[in-house]
């Protein structure tokens, strides 16, 4: 930033939060999505509702069978 009196602080950072080198937990991931969920209309319990479902996803068994030929 520059200040009134001509003065210009910066800040530098190596890489950015969230990134490979410094990856969200999961939970910050999930308040980072309930935050942008409120913010696109979505109610809490809705918001959770998803998050479950992306749970029993990403960390359970998976049925693809229906998906099958």
């Amino acid at each position: 930033m520059t200040l009134r009196d001509g003065r210009v602080f910066e800040e530098r950072q190596p890489h950015i939060r969230g990134g490979v080198h410094e990856p969200l937990a999961r939970e910050e991931i999930e308040r980072k999505f309930r935050g942008n969920a409120r913010y696109g209309g979505w109610d809490p319990a809705r918001a959770g509702s998803f998050l479950q479902l992306a749970r029993n996803v990403f960390d359970g068994p998976v049925d693809l069978s229906g998906f099958r030929g």
